[in-house]
């Protein structure tokens, strides 16, 4: 059995009160030495536990709630480590040494532990708000890759609660993480929600837009899930998922939104541009338009223009998002609603 190290810390007892912490779901409770703490779980004495806490609260690997103890994802625990290094540069001298323990522990030994979990199913309820706030923030503290939102209720009142929101995916975004996020197109009707739509697509937000949605859905790196745990109702509990093997299947319900969602851009902007036939159509667009409906195929519109193939299927693309309908022909009936038969074939 390994020693102690020369700061008083005990890997090897932290490594087995974390993973027996986080296989009953994340939380224990702290007492002397009952039945059912972690020390018991963990099979460890006494001296042995109050090590092994100290050490998993050194690194940051858990918290303290109303006597209870709840673990702290690895990736999370190394972003507050490298904010605390990054504070200055004195500091980043003073603890260079104690980041390099904490960094390589995590790492080698802590991540690998818990991406075994993640490889099995594990499902944790919250009821609890704090830690449900607290849950979602090590979620998105731990985001490497992705963080794809479905948000179809409606928007909090309180913008403080959104501009907080928006802070928290521009610091995804500046990490390289890739952000999108789909919201219910009703909300562009009330101006200080459409200004914060607007506001997450300059920040580097990807935004979509959908008439309905059954409730709110969050995917992270494809492996970890947050749903409601009544559905419509977010704020009274939560369920949170993890495990790429189901993981998967959510990813994909939100692959199937995204691609039937409509961009921000297109929705927002206006029915009538500023062209000649009040949608701004290209003279491209009108040719293309005509061939389709006198039922022409994409190779013979090509052919007949002098076009590649990919040029007629891009523009008949960007069609269907301006006029916000999701087939060719919606778009003959759009333009039918739309246009004088002069405006297209002058």
């Amino acid at each position: 059995m390994s020693q102690p190290t020369g700061d008083g810390r005990d890997i090897e007892s932290a490594v087995a009160i974390y993973t027996a912490v986080a296989m009953r779901g994340g939380s224990a409770r702290v007492g002397e030495s009952g039945a059912g703490g972690p020390g018991e779980m963990a099979g460890l004495d006494d001296e042995r536990l109050a090590a092994g806490l100290r050490t998993l609260s050194a690194m940051g690997l858990i918290r303290r709630v109303d006597g209870r103890i709840e673990t702290v994802d690895p990736d999370a625990a190394l972003a507050v480590a490298m904010d605390t290094y990054l504070g200055t540069a004195a500091a980043q001298l003073r603890n260079a040494a104690a980041l390099s323990e904490t960094t390589q522990a995590l790492l080698t030994v802590f991540r690998p532990v818990v991406a075994r979990l993640q490889e099995q199913v594990d499902v944790q309820h919250f009821e609890d708000p704090e830690s449900r706030q607290s849950s979602v923030a090590d979620i998105e503290a731990s985001a490497r890759e992705t963080m794809d939102s479905l948000h179809p209720g409606p928007m909090p009142p309180d913008m403080a609660v959104l501009d907080k929101a928006l802070m928290g995916d521009m610091a995804m975004i500046r990490r390289g993480v890739r952000v999108r996020a789909l919201y219910l197109r009703s909300q562009l009707r009330v101006p200080k929600y459409a200004k914060y739509l607007h506001d997450l697509s300059d920040a580097g937000v990807n935004v979509r837009l959908v008439d309905h949605a059954a409730h709110d859905l969050l995917v992270m790196d494809r492996h970890t899930v947050v749903l409601p745990g009544i559905p419509h109702e977010h704020a009274t509990s939560m369920t949170l998922v993890r495990g790429a093997v189901l993981a998967r299947s959510y990813a994909a319900v939100y692959e199937d939104y995204w691609l039937r969602a409509a961009p921000l851009s297109a929705v927002a902007r206006p029915d009538r541009g500023d062209g000649p036939d009040g949608l701004g159509l290209t003279d491209q667009e009108r040719s293309i338009i005509r061939l389709m409906a006198n039922g022409y195929s994409d190779d013979r519109i090509a052919r007949t223009l002098g076009v590649a193939r990919r040029t007629v299927q891009r523009v008949m693309t960007k069609l269907m998002e301006r006029l916000q309908v999701s087939s060719r022909f919606e778009v003959g009936l759009k333009l039918a609603q739309l246009l004088e038969p002069e405006e297209l074939w002058p």
